[in-house]
């Protein structure tokens, strides 16, 4: 499959994941390509297990939660640079933290190059294939039940590991946050585990772009109120800017910060 093909299927997936479906006219005008293509690319990625092909059209198969870190990864890439970045600032020489096996804390492992003696526990073997050089790091790798579309580790005995370990920072990513919903997630699954971590965490940071903002997911995770912070790429607004300062949360983005 050449770029062009990745670019398009990327495009299909984020469209749907905004609208709820996608129509092959609406596609094929966009892309500039023929609805042929499109529907090639239809067939492909319900092959790959990622959407439902309808008449005319189609529809998410899974929740974003599912698919593949390799489509996940490429989604919103220049913003979550920017959060891994902002994110890394957080973290001092020394400190013990949690990486969740997701896009966005992904963005943080090349800034822990700079840092000296962390130890950092993670589930994921998509993220430690950047940590995998950093030998100046302490890595804990949690095991549990393998996913192979997400590429981390989950269920009975992860939770297990994690629930031996505190005193870390835990950089959390979910699929969501909302001021009154708190943060939520689409899989059961790793809701389960992400509660078990920020049970055992002494801080809590939310990293996410913007698109994450005010959509909650279907399981909750934690209120805002167990969070120390939330960073993100754009100014997220005065509403939530309003309510960090109430409840004493770090707001971080690119070029400002509250406090």
């Amino acid at each position: 499959m050449g770029l062009l093909a990745e670019k398009r299927h990327q495009f299909i997936l984020d469209a749907m994941r905004h609208k709820g479906r996608i129509l092959v006219a609406d596609a094929a005008q966009e892309l500039k390509v023929t609805e042929v293509t499109v529907r090639r690319d239809l067939a492909y990625l319900e092959k790959n297990g990622l959407l439902k092909k309808t008449y005319g059209g189609a529809v998410l198969a899974a929740s974003e939660m599912n698919l593949p870190v390799r489509y996940r990864q490429t989604r919103n890439l220049a913003a979550k640079r920017i959060i891994g970045r902002l994110a890394a600032e957080l973290i001092g020489d020394g400190d013990s933290i949690y990486l969740e096996a997701g896009s966005t804390c992904f963005e943080i492992v090349p800034h822990l190059a700079q840092k000296k003696d962390l130890t950092i526990i993670v589930n994921s073997l998509h993220l430690m294939s950047r940590l995998h050089e950093q030998l100046q790091h302490k890595i804990i790798i949690l095991g549990g039940q393998y996913r192979q579309e997400r590429m981390d580790m989950i269920g009975p005995t992860a939770e297990l590991g994690i629930s031996q370990l505190s005193g870390f920072t835990a950089f959390t990513g979910a699929d969501d946050i909302d001021i009154e919903a708190g943060i939520s997630g689409a899989d059961v699954a790793t809701v389960s585990f992400t509660k078990m971590v920020l049970r055992r965490a002494a801080c809590v940071v939310f990293v996410g772009d913007r698109s994450k903002f005010d959509n909650p997911a279907l399981y909750k995770i934690a209120d805002i109120d167990g969070l120390d912070a939330i960073v993100t790429n754009v100014y997220p607004g005065k509403e939530w800017a309003d309510v960090c300062v109430k409840k004493e949360i770090r707001l971080i983005w690119e070029d400002g910060r509250i406090p």
